[in-house]
């Protein structure tokens, strides 16, 4: 009998157990990730949904942003969503509802969003050649449903993986077709998936949205141990190790320094205090009160 050659190193594909795994050895890269489905419920009733999914990384300086968007997937109201990390501070700007600034530096703020390693990895395929994808010499594996990582069992499938020297995927596409075990009860239909990985290595900046840059009014103070501090449809809220007394004292002296003039409403106690001002055509309105061995502040701006 002929023997069978023995596949050469370049020829297995490689162990996958992550599409994403392997990019934090760039300086800066781009993630271009379009997904898409039809086929039906399980009423028989037609489905159809869109994903497009960008993710834009700069190690230095440390940056994040991922933007989605798409149709048939309940998106359609809100638009396209952005979320993004620049060193400890996080923005999340929805349309209509404008920017929600956090800071959570030791927080994962991405863990919660779907995400193109959602469906596991690759294991096995069949090299094709190197070919070069984005300006990088890329090894090519083409590969079908038996080489899918998901733990879930499609009834076809069929892509194409291209492997960057350094051992991140590059580029990937999939067609797949699958039934309930994989779409859920009494559901079918057709899978589409594309992923890139562009700019790599090239110079750009991530910057703070210009609707997330102020989180308050320059004429409102935050004192300057502020933390926890988190900023939504002009409402502002921060904790301070400050003692109660002094940052009631604190808001007294500098919103009547900045101009404010104090309200109807206010009052104060030996454990909450809360101050209305208004000022040209704006109201603000102040809370302080001791929570659990610091002082919360909440600032809420209204234009009248």
């Amino acid at each position: 009998p002929t023997p069978v050659p023995t596949p050469t190193p370049e020829e297995e594909v490689p162990e996958l157990e992550s599409i994403t795994s392997g990019l934090d050895k760039l300086d800066s890269y781009r993630i271009n990730w379009n997904m898409s489905f039809e086929g039906k419920d399980e009423e028989g009733n037609p489905v159809q949904w869109t994903l497009q999914w960008q993710e834009e990384y700069t190690k230095e300086p440390p940056a994040r942003r991922i933007t989605m968007q798409g149709s048939g997937l309940g998106m359609e109201e809100t638009g396209s969503i952005q979320l993004i990390q620049i060193e400890d501070k996080t923005y999340m700007i929805i349309p209509g509802q404008g920017c929600l600034t956090t800071e959570a530096a030791e927080e994962d703020v991405f863990k919660e969003l779907i995400t193109p390693d959602e469906f596991g990895g690759i294991s096995g395929g069949q090299f094709v050649g190197v070919e070069t994808i984005n300006g990088v010499k890329a090894k090519h594996y083409s590969f079908d449903e038996k080489a899918l990582g998901m733990g879930l069992e499609f009834v076809r499938a069929k892509g194409d993986i291209w492997v960057a020297p350094e051992g991140y995927v590059i580029k990937y596409v999939l067609e797949a077709e699958g039934k309930e075990e994989v779409f859920g009860k009494g559901a079918e239909g057709k899978l589409r998936w594309d992923y890139e990985v562009v700019d790599i290595n090239e110079p750009f900046t991530i910057e703070v949205p210009e609707e997330c840059a102020q989180l308050v009014p320059e004429d409102i103070p935050i004192l300057p141990d502020a933390a926890e501090l988190s900023s939504f449809m002009g409402m502002t809220s921060y904790s301070t190790e400050k003692p109660f007394v002094e940052v009631v004292k604190f808001y007294k002296d500098e919103m009547a320094a900045k101009g404010w003039k104090q309200a109807e409403g206010s009052m104060e106690t030996e454990n909450m205090a809360m101050f209305n001002y208004t000022k040209d055509n704006r109201s603000v309105t102040i809370m302080i009160s001791p929570q659990e061995g610091k002082v919360q502040v909440t600032i809420q701006v209204q234009t009248q």
